[in-house]
């Protein structure tokens, strides 16, 4: 039987603080690169910043690969009951005030982009899967995770070892990308060829967290990092040019992908991970209401600003802003609701299990 090594139960500070910020990258991409509610386009008022700012749809690869490294961390050793509760705890309360917040907003200030049956349906999270939009356009992010947690559920079913993370690792970019290629709709649906390398290359670092000399797994991930090129880092130049107008050359998308991969490597590989500030666990607890919440709250507070104030001013506002209310919706929302749903949604799991095994119980007893 393949050797399963045993899982890091230690939180990486400077992880978290990578985490916030890619969140703060999308935050200023959204801002200042791909909106028109400036009235004119961002480049004309700050040319410099709007070339940094376009860069920040790669926030979104760079959140992919720390979730190929941070899910399959929590998932390792865990019942699956117990890690179906804890991301069900962690990714809805947030989500179900966001969705709610967000539509409110849209309802009184842009009703023409937002119906009250989007609103509850998006409240599941299963939006994409019945072809009705999202409330917020940055919730696409969201089915793509759900994607990779199934495939982590399913792990856990047969079991978590290293040497099945290795074997997973090496075949999903490749029968993804020919589920693509071969019109398997579903199947390439359910693998996201797209951003299977990255969340692939953030399991294979995770893996050299436990044991940095596995020539096999520095293989796996170089081949990761390599396969991202022409599918995550080409898809976010080609996103960035429709967004933006504006495109880049191919070097600079290498660089800007391959970079993702190694700040994460750069948090959990060297010393740095020893970093302990626990600010950077706040950031990071942040990180998640905050790209949530941020986008149609910031517009609404530039359309209502830019008219009047320095566009300088006007931006930090609604930085500033978001943030604030990521603090609050992280201490009134999160801190409040997250523990009660997940003991509630591990105690129904414990239920069904236990229900589930007394009928087998009963026919055995009839049959002795």
């Amino acid at each position: 039987m393949p050797r399963a090594i045993p899982a890091s139960k230690g939180r990486y500070a400077a992880l978290d603080g990578l985490r916030f910020v890619a969140a703060l990258a999308v935050m200023l991409f959204h801002y200042a690169a791909s909106t028109d509610r400036w009235g004119q386009s961002f480049r004309d008022l700050s040319a410099p910043l709007f070339g940094v700012a376009k860069f920040g749809y790669f926030g979104v690869d760079l959140f992919f690969v720390i979730s190929g490294f941070v899910i399959l961390m929590s998932a390792w050793g865990r019942p699956l009951g117990v890690f179906v509760a804890s991301r069900t705890a962690r990714l809805y309360p947030a989500y179900w005030f966001a969705v709610l917040f967000t539509g409110f907003l849209l309802l009184v200030t842009a009703p023409q982009d937002v119906t009250m049956k989007q609103i509850l349906v998006n409240l599941t999270m299963g939006q994409s899967a019945f072809g009705v939009e999202h409330v917020d356009g940055v919730y696409w992010t969201l089915w793509i995770e759900l994607h990779f947690y199934l495939m982590m559920g399913a792990f856990l079913l047969v079991g978590i070892t290293r040497n099945r993370i290795l074997v997973f690792c090496g075949l999903w970019p490749i029968v993804a990308s020919l589920a693509e290629a071969s019109d398997a709709h579903l199947l390439s649906t359910f693998l996201q060829p797209t951003y299977a390398p990255l969340f692939a290359g953030g399991m294979l670092i995770y893996l050299l967290s436990l044991d940095r000399r596995s020539l096999i797994t520095w293989l796996l991930l170089g081949a990761n990092i390599l396969w991202a090129i022409p599918t995550a880092g080409s898809d976010a130049a080609d996103a960035i040019a429709r967004l933006t107008g504006s495109g880049m050359n191919d070097l600079v998308m290498i660089v800007v992908i391959v970079s993702c991969f190694l700040a994460v490597m750069g948090v959990t590989l060297t010393p740095v991970r020893r970093t302990s500030w626990k600010w950077l666990t706040v950031a990071g607890l942040l990180t998640y209401p905050l790209y949530l919440i941020h986008e149609e709250l910031g517009w609404t507070i530039i359309s209502a600003l830019a008219p009047h104030l320095p566009w300088a001013l006007t931006l930090a506002t609604a930085i500033l802003v978001s943030i604030a209310l990521a603090v609050a919706v992280h201490i009134g929302i999160e801190r409040r609701f997250a523990k009660p749903l997940r003991n509630t949604v591990q105690t129904a799991i414990e239920s069904m299990s236990q229900q589930e095994k007394r009928p087998s119980r009963r026919r055995a007893s009839d049959t002795d």
